[in-house]
């Protein structure tokens, strides 16, 4: 069983390409104010963005891989490792306990499920064992707010329409969206299998109604990944997009299913090429959010990488995110092609993350994109992080940024291996109007892993002032943690 659950995490973590770990304090909001509208990821309602981290390889307790999930809390100075809390099984009110490869933080998201004016976030645990089901997997929700996230009533979940099965990974994937226009998000996760889940929480924090179940087309050997959601039609009801990936002949390639929404609930839509990894948001801000899609690898025989990664984007519309032309995106971005620098080789990777925010206050949305398999020079994997501008006419090369760890002002040095740029997130945690770029390196120090937080200004991202954490600094062991294989978006 551990070569089972040891492969489990090995998989986990290719997605990115003791003691028992102390949580932090839990922090008020600044001031004691809270905020009059509740941001996704503002855990104690002080009006400042928070961040995520996450490292469910890391070991807690002497079990390897148990993993471990940390909050850096925003202020108007930004996050601050000393402003933080770290939970894990086994802290006060979390559910279960740390077993070796359970993968405590595999997938991550946030919203305000109860509707009390904190966000809450849930947590994938998809190597949690259910009875006798190995890596059957479950999701715990730990809820926001005026201290903080906190593990007190946190609320538990596996697959309760049948028995749960070994190897399911139920909450692998996770997303939050209001898919049934009661004007409070839902939470949807997914399995390693064919089937997407939808909780809709009351303010007494319990399911309020019965569990959803979509399956998905896994006759054609599609496997989920990961999911995005918005009301890309704006007609009330959010979509959900699963993305994955799908065999063709000897090739494994991204994919993508969209769910759509409506008052009869979500149904299988239509299923098109592109997108292991997607973010949603209004890039153009004409009311209606986009789909980005990140295709960062095409695979032979399950093995050996094909393509240098790409990214697409569908904007949404009346009609939803098809055209004309279904199959075809409105753009695509490589390297070294329409403006943007760099060149595509093969293994970069691009496309292996995306996150949405306004790094330059001008209104529009921005695109951070990750690339770890990049090779800075004779360095292979050493990783780069892009930034793309959004306009009124959407997403462009024009003053495209790019970084890795031998830019001028990046702390450290690109060595080979440490895949800078394996998870991105745009975030505006000092609520200045400009989101600062957070990076990470998973593979950073012999795979203790470290996060970059590049500050964001009028004219993009700058170096000055760039700062880098892992572990340890939150009081946690670094040893084999790979922190930073998961941030929240």
């Amino acid at each position: 069983m551990r070569s089972t659950r040891a492969a489990f995490l090995a998989l986990a973590l290719l997605s990115i390409t003791g003691t028992a770990i102390a949580g932090g304090p839990a922090w008020a909001a600044e001031g004691g104010q809270r905020a009059t509208t509740v941001a996704h990821d503002d855990f104690n309602g002080d009006g400042y963005a928070d961040l995520v981290t996450a490292a469910p390889a890391a070991t807690v307790g002497g079990k390897p891989g148990a993993g471990f999930v940390s909050v850096l809390y925003g202020s108007s100075h930004g996050i601050d490792t000393a402003k933080r809390v770290v939970l894990t099984q086994s802290s006060a009110g979390v559910p279960g306990s740390p077993e070796a490869y359970d993968a405590f933080g595999a997938a991550v998201t946030s919203a305000d499920l109860d509707g009390d004016g904190y966000a809450d976030l849930a947590v994938g645990v998809p190597g949690e064992d259910i009875g006798d089901a190995v890596d059957a997997g479950s999701v715990t929700v730990l809820w926001g707010s005026a201290r903080g996230l906190t593990g007190t009533s946190s609320w538990l979940e596996s697959n309760t329409l049948g028995a749960p099965s070994a190897r399911e990974s139920y909450g692998s994937g996770l997303t939050a969206a209001d898919v049934d226009a009661d004007g409070r998000p839902e939470l949807a996760h997914v399995n390693a299998e064919d089937s997407v889940y939808v909780h809709d929480f009351s303010a007494s924090r319990t399911p309020q109604n019965p569990e959803q179940l979509y399956g998905l087309p896994s006759q054609d050997g599609f496997r989920p990944s990961g999911l995005t959601g918005a009301d890309y039609d704006k007609d009330g009801y959010a979509d959900l997009v699963v993305t994955g990936t799908q065999p063709s002949l000897e090739i494994v390639e991204s994919h993508s299913v969209l769910l759509r929404g409506s008052a009869d609930g979500l149904d299988l839509d239509r299923s098109f090429g592109g997108g292991s990894v997607g973010a949603s948001g209004d890039i153009n801000k004409d009311g209606y959010p986009d789909l980005v899609l990140g295709d960062p690898r095409t695979l032979e025989h399950g093995e050996w990488d094909l393509s240098s990664g790409s990214v697409s984007v569908r904007y949404g519309s009346p009609d939803g995110l098809f055209g004309s032309d279904p199959q075809t995106p409105d753009q695509v971005f490589e390297q070294g092609r329409g403006g943007l620098g760099g060149s595509a080789e093969v293994g970069d990777q691009f496309g292996g993350d995306l996150s949405l925010g306004d790094v330059n206050g001008d209104g529009y949305l921005d695109l951070a994109i990750g690339s770890p398999g990049e090779s800075i020079g004779d360095l292979a994997d050493a990783g780069a992080a892009w930034l793309l501008r959004g306009s009124a006419r959407g997403l462009g090369t024009a003053g495209s940024q790019n970084f890795n760890q031998n830019t001028a002002g990046v702390p450290g040095a690109a060595e080979a291996g440490d895949r800078f740029g394996a998870q991105t997130r745009l975030v505006d945690s000092d609520r200045d109007g400009h989101a600062e770029l957070v990076t990470t390196a998973p593979y950073e120090n012999d795979s203790a892993g470290f996060a970059w937080v590049l500050d964001g200004t009028a004219s993009g991202v700058t170096t000055s002032g760039s700062w880098s954490f892992g572990a340890a600094a939150l009081g946690a062991s670094p040893d084999n943690a790979y922190f930073g294989s998961v941030l929240g978006q």
